[in-house]
């Protein structure tokens, strides 16, 4: 009787010759016959060629699924690309910094999904009291260390930050991101919060903000100088 090493070996040879040979089977009807495989799922027993039809329906399920998920990101990246020329459109049509400002939030929310934002500003902006001036060290907080002209995703922000940027709604924000708004006649930022941690990770791509960013300081740079 040959013993467990030795058995795995041999299983290990049949396995290799089969794969070197894959029609070796197809000629060897008295072996299909005695072959049997347990059914998955089911206590039964099946064919061999019942069990390879079950492997190629998964890895078609699988394959399927990629797909899917690939179409899906092509859409998504197609729709994102649109409301990003959407908000460079009007924001080239706004006649002045609130009318600017006014479509900046609604093409966030409405376009971009974004669940709750905050303006912040190192000074007050000059006709736009929606933007609050912050301390400079919780300005610095914000940026943790990242290029002031640069988005930043998976942000930390203290309760009393939280408390001071979106009241009670902050409490329930569990990831947050920068767009920064640095021009020559604004010192500013914009900083989306959402209930889902995965929204702004860490390790979330900042290339949408950092274009949402660069449109909007051209825009309020124009309105903001002075006559």
């Amino acid at each position: 009787m040959a013993t467990a090493p030795e058995h795995d070996d041999q299983a290990e040879q049949v396995r290799q010759y089969l794969l070197e040979h894959p029609q070796y089977l197809w000629d060897q009807e008295d072996l299909l016959l005695s072959l049997t495989l347990p059914h998955v799922g089911r206590g039964s027993a099946s064919s061999l060629l019942e069990r390879q039809a079950q492997v190629l329906r998964d890895e078609n399920s699988r394959l399927q699924q990629r797909i899917a998920a690939l179409l899906g990101a092509a859409q998504q990246n197609a729709a994102l690309g649109l409301h990003l020329s959407d908000l460079a459109t009007e924001l080239l049509n706004t006649p002045d910094c609130p009318a600017t400002l006014n479509t900046v939030l609604t093409r966030l929310h409405e376009g971009f999904q974004v669940e709750a934002l905050a303006l912040i500003a190192r000074t007050p902006v000059s006709g736009l009291p929606q933007f609050t001036a912050l301390e400079e060290a919780d300005f610095l907080e914000i940026l943790d260390g990242s290029p002031p002209t640069q988005a930043a995703t998976g942000l930390s922000l203290n309760p009393t930050l939280r408390s001071t940027l979106f009241a009670a709604e902050g409490a329930a924000l569990e990831s947050f991101a920068l767009i920064p708004l640095v021009g020559q006649h604004i010192q500013a930022g914009i900083v989306l919060g959402s209930q889902d941690p995965m929204r702004y990770a860490k390790d979330a791509g900042a290339d949408l903000l950092n274009q949402i960013a660069r449109l909007v300081t051209a825009a309020l740079d124009r309105c903001l100088t002075p006559c």
